[in-house]
């Protein structure tokens, strides 16, 4: 018997071990100082800076020969209620009624062949931002492009109209686009319905890629919070690896693999930014070759008695989070995508600080001692 656990790969690939022992361990920091001539009386400063690490034990053994389907498509996520780079409690929005101004200046109202923004959702179609008091969405048969409308040529659309025109565009085009879309509350601040998850149709690895891109907007021009594809894994395979298989492969990532640097969210910002940097628009297949294999996050099963189910450790970090986000009933179901982005209801984001292996008795039988840091930013 063990604990099936999942280390998570910058690319959506996963390394399933299974655990004889899980050892989860807080820090808070706290050291209680005497205060002198108080009849032993103590104080203590709290700060809220924990420190933490998970350990896994368990043991490696050869494969028996099954085959595993970990398809998956790949996904990405458009927020229009926030402007991307900006602090989390920036007050800044995409919707702001200057900002979409500027971005329709000097448009005509109706002029779909005139709009000089679009957003590349995917690497072969663009939507383009239009000004029309005609159509909040649609395809423009005179310049063959696809619109969403930010400007009824009167005052900017709000974040959720504009997102809920998104959602509605590529349910119409699916099949041209290869795309479903549905509209979800803003990752960063849950502002309702804001947000847009595209959904590739297509499973496989192939779908990570560096969309949704801004390439032809100025670094001035505020573009929405977006999070590129990610998540994508090819199809069936047999799997079939010694323990030693396993051990070295492991043990050589470990060595060495690298999150892209540039003080990064652990979970692939780094390599989001990469991807993101509006003058490279070098396809992904390159680069989750580099960067593809850092371990970004943990899965770790328990059973709950609250969700009638199994579910997964989450760890709620950030100056937002409130009593009701540190309850079970937020735990979520095991076999939940992680979402580096949304990592405290996914998962736990971080990286491996140290593992150790150990051959036992000459056989072909490894135990390891893995521990884990929570980690939010990595530089």
């Amino acid at each position: 018997m063990g604990t099936p656990i999942r280390l998570v790969r910058n690319d959506g690939g996963i390394i399933e071990l299974m655990a004889t022992t899980m050892t989860m361990n807080v820090d808070r920091g706290v050291t209680p100082l005497p205060m002198p001539f108080a009849g032993g009386s103590r104080f203590a400063f709290d700060l809220n800076l924990p420190k933490s690490l998970i350990t896994i034990e368990g043991v490696m053994t050869d494969d028996q020969l099954y085959s595993s389907d970990l398809q998956n498509e790949a996904g990405a996520t458009i927020d229009f209620s926030r402007i991307h780079g900006q602090a989390v409690d920036s007050t800044l929005r995409f919707d702001n009624a200057f900002l979409i101004a500027g971005l329709v200046d000097g448009v005509t109202n109706d002029a779909i062949d005139e709009a000089k923004h679009a957003i590349k959702i995917n690497n072969t179609h663009e939507v383009w931002l239009a000004k029309s008091s005609s159509a909040n969405q649609g395809f423009d048969s005179g310049s063959s492009r696809y619109y969403i409308t930010i400007h009824n040529n009167t005052t900017a659309r709000s974040a959720a109209d504009i997102a809920a025109s998104l959602t509605s565009l590529v349910g119409t085009y699916t099949g041209t686009f290869a795309l479903t879309a549905s509209t979800i509350n803003s990752p960063i601040d849950n502002t309702t319905n804001t947000a847009v998850v595209l959904t590739q149709v297509n499973k496989g690895k192939s779908g990570n890629m560096s969309q949704p891109t801004f390439a032809s907007w100025e670094t001035a021009q505020g573009k929405p919070y977006h999070i590129p594809y990610s998540g994508g894994r090819d199809g069936s395979s047999n799997i079939n690896k010694s323990a030693g298989d396993k051990v070295a492969e492991l043990y050589a990532v470990l060595n060495n693999s690298n999150n892209g640097g540039g003080g990064a969210i652990a979970g692939g910002a780094s390599f989001s930014n990469i991807l993101n940097n509006p003058f490279d628009d070098r396809e992904i297949s390159g680069l989750d070759k580099k960067y593809g294999d850092y371990i970004i996050g943990i899965q770790i099963p328990f059973s709950s008695n609250v969700n009638n189910r199994e579910s997964l450790f989450y760890m709620p970090t950030g100056g937002l989070m409130e009593i009701t986000d540190k309850t079970a009933d937020n735990a979520p179901v095991t076999g939940t995508k992680f979402d580096a982005y949304d990592s405290e209801f996914t998962g736990i984001k971080g990286t491996v600080a140290n593992a150790t292996f150990v051959q036992l008795g000459g056989e072909p039988i490894y135990s390891y001692t893995i521990n884990f840091a929570p980690i939010d930013w990595i530089f």
